[in-house]
């Protein structure tokens, strides 16, 4: 049974005991990533990720490296748009030391400016090494127009120009605004009790104090739109978005079943007629991108540039006969299941624990149980997929990104009214 309790500070922890397990996943997760961002100090959320790694009072970056090896090698963190997490999967012998290892980390680390302009090398290549993924670029640049320059749109690493502007004290006072009690949660999971654990969470964690001010996202506003850029490559990588629910919504449900459906698995529809009958892309799927306040259906096609044309015909007779005709009640079994099954295999996952209840707790103030999510599933029926698909899957609601070989593109193709032409 997942319980819930409160360091004195307020930070609220979340302890999932798996007595089976030979393992704990620990995780302290931070309400704060690119959407919290302004365009001044875009970049600086992923900037502070990196940079705990680097100097604390009490350790230096080989010590840190050297303790991350002794603890079993597995701490890491992420920064996304809206959450940076930090966690360990380790032995449960290792997690007071693990505990007291990222506490330092998260409480007393310089960022001292000697220590940032070496980080900013490293940062400064993975921006480039994003750069030279059209696929990454076909995504992240279609949400930075759909979404007009809102924060929800730029980019997780920052763009070089404003990372390059960043000193020490920035990323203090970013710290000191955001990595506040009432904006953590820390989540645990494993063969562990939180008798055990208590004491140490309270030494590491519980002089955290709470933030001066709220931080709230506004929504943004959809823009069709097309982004193209020019890449000297053989391939055409394509990525469409449709307008689509926020990841609070009640509709998720439904959003699962219809992604399934339309692109996610080898029996969706798009992979079947596209890749396997067709053979006109090397890679098709959609997926989910969904915020607090606002979120996308992506359908996404790697292919040659010669196949272009087919390839947006036969994406887009797909999505109008979704329109027109609805999925069979096979079909729709068949997506309850897939969808279920990747749940329960994550739910077997010790760190698919931890990641789930500190999102739960982030998201809805409360662990769903789980026989609560599949009999949501379980509900989901043709009419509602109807809904879904007549609301969303609209000209209005729709952006397009292609990014790779433009060379032979006429000025005609690359236009909003002849990309949706296709859908229409």
């Amino acid at each position: 049974m997942v319980e819930q309790h409160q360091l004195s500070n307020g930070i609220r922890v979340v302890c999932e005991p798996v007595t089976y397990a030979h393992s704990v996943a620990f995780g302290v997760w931070v309400r704060t990533g690119s959407a919290y961002e302004s365009l001044e100090n875009n970049g600086i959320a992923h900037m502070v990720e990196h940079m705990v790694f680097k100097r604390t009072k009490k350790r230096d970056a080989k010590q840190i490296a050297d303790e991350t090896a002794e603890i079993g090698g597995n701490l890491d963190a992420c920064t996304s748009k809206e959450f940076t997490s930090y966690y360990a999967w380790v032995l449960k012998e290792n997690l007071i030391h693990t505990i007291d290892l990222l506490g330092d980390m998260l409480t007393n680390s310089l960022f001292l400016d000697e220590d940032l302009e070496k980080e900013k090398d490293i940062v400064m290549e993975e921006i480039d090494m994003y750069h030279d993924s059209p696929e990454d670029v076909s995504h992240e640049m279609l949400q930075n127009l759909v979404w007009d320059n809102h924060p929800l749109g730029y980019l997780i690493s920052g763009e070089k120009d404003i990372v390059e502007e960043f000193c020490g004290e920035d990323l203090k006072q970013f710290v000191e605004e955001f990595y506040t009690a009432d904006n953590m949660i820390i989540s645990i999971a494993g063969n562990i009790s939180w008798d055990e654990i208590k004491g140490a969470l309270e030494e590491a964690f519980g002089r955290i104090g709470v933030s001066k001010q709220a931080h709230v996202i506004e929504e943004p506003v959809f823009c069709p739109c097309v982004y193209l850029e020019e890449k000297d490559i053989e391939q055409v990588h394509l990525n469409i978005a449709y307008q689509s629910i926020t990841s609070i919504s009640e509709e998720r449900y439904v959003l699962a079943v219809v992604n399934a459906i339309l692109g996610a698995g080898v029996n969706s529809r798009l992979f079947l007629k596209v890749r396997e009958e067709m053979g006109l892309a090397y890679a098709v799927y959609s997926y989910g991108s969904a915020f607090q306040k606002a979120g996308l259906l992506h359908l996404y096609a790697g292919l040659n540039a010669n196949q272009f044309e087919p390839a947006m015909e036969a994406i887009g007779q797909e999505i109008k006969k979704l329109k027109k005709e609805p999925p069979k009640e096979t079909e729709i079994v068949c997506a309850r299941e897939q969808i279920k099954t990747d749940l329960i295999i994550q739910k077997e996952n010790i760190k698919g624990r931890m990641n789930n209840n500190a999102r739960e707790i982030l998201l809805f103030n409360r662990i769903k149980p789980y026989e609560e999510t599949i009999f949501k599933l379980n509900q989901v029926d043709k009419d509602q997929i109807i809904e879904y698909i007549q609301r969303w899957f609209c000209a209005d609601k729709m952006a397009f990104s292609v990014v790779g070989n433009l060379k032979e593109t006429s000025k005609e193709r690359k236009t909003l009214p002849y990309l949706k032409g296709f859908f229409i």
